[in-house]
């Protein structure tokens, strides 16, 4: 953000520091002063040109690039915290498919581990009605025991893809195989 120069409308917005929403960080780096702003979960960074003061008229630019269409919505919520106006709480966060599977198999490792049956493991998992169908090798067993050996593949080094890490970069150095 910097000051205008344009001579526009009166109707064009100030800048007020106090008006921004929550909690407020300035610091002061090698590129200037960063504003970062922290509303509930939800933070935004601003960064101000030194000709910016208080109740001037700004203006604000983005940076472009291939990414700039999916930015647009955090722009558009940077400029409504510059109006005064906290930006809106995302109560529904869309759960996906692979996350409910890796719910369900930590579940049933802490079942397990707490010494839970298969049937016991599967009604908490999936229901009352579920388990009416329970087999000793039926569909819903099968289930379990993949949620099982998910879970305890997670144990034995799986959580590392999981958390986005390589895994040569997660090894220490020198466990190079011998040649």
């Amino acid at each position: 953000m910097r000051a205008s120069r344009a001579h526009g409308s009166p109707t064009r917005p100030t800048f007020d520091l106090w008006r921004v929403p929550g909690r407020k960080h300035l610091t002061l780096g090698d590129s200037g002063l960063t504003l970062l702003t922290e509303v509930s979960a939800q933070r935004l960074r601003m960064s101000l040109a030194d000709d910016l003061c208080d109740g001037a008229v700004y203006t604000c630019a983005v940076p472009l690039g291939p990414g700039l269409r999916g930015q647009l919505d955090a722009f558009n919520a940077q400029a409504q915290a510059l109006q005064g106006h906290a930006p809106a709480e995302d109560s529904t966060r869309t759960v996906t498919r692979a996350a409910l599977l890796h719910l369900r198999a930590l579940q049933a490792l802490d079942g397990a581990q707490a010494g839970a049956s298969h049937r016991d493991i599967a009604q908490a998992l999936f229901g009352l009605d579920a388990v009416v169908r329970w087999h000793a090798d039926g569909e819903l067993r099968a289930a379990v025991r993949h949620l099982l050996r998910r879970a305890e593949a997670y144990m034995s080094g799986g959580y590392v893809s999981l958390a986005g890490i390589q895994r040569a970069a997660a090894e220490s150095p020198g466990d190079e195989p011998m040649r």
